[in-house]
């Protein structure tokens, strides 16, 4: 008798235990910055996309800079990573379309469950066309 509601008992506490979700860790990796021309002024509309590296289903953030060429992708996954691929792309087919990569660094503390790391940076995009200034 004791043994049975023992046995009811421990089951009820596992079966309760066993629906507490572990919470995970995540990354969020941020690149942001501002795309600008060879004169040194900014770009509207091009688009940047930020692509991961190590994983075969790529989920890529895409955005388009504003009118102060300015923009901020991110990516927030489960695993940590630290290269990623930033690609510049003009639809107007007036600039190069560029291809960066960015290396992120270590948190020296693994025990964060949410990690945030961020770079800023500044894109100079060249014409399509050669200008020969001579």
């Amino acid at each position: 008798m004791y043994y049975r509601k023992g046995f009811y008992l421990f089951m009820l506490l596992f079966s309760l235990t066993a629906c507490i979700e572990r919470e995970e860790n995540t990354y969020t990796y941020v690149v942001e910055g501002v795309v600008k021309n060879v004169v040194n002024q900014p770009v509207q509309g091009i688009s940047v996309v930020m692509h991961k590296t190590y994983v075969q289903a790529n989920d890529p953030d895409t955005v388009f800079t504003d009118g102060q060429g300015k923009y901020s992708v991110f990516l927030t996954l489960t695993s940590r990573q630290r290269v990623f691929l930033v690609e510049y792309a003009d639809a107007r087919l007036k600039y190069r379309d560029t291809v960066r990569r960015f290396t992120f660094q270590d948190y020296e503390d693994k025990n964060i469950r949410h990690q945030y790391f961020m770079i800023s940076d500044t894109m100079m995009l060249k014409s399509r066309t050669h200008i020969d200034p001579f």
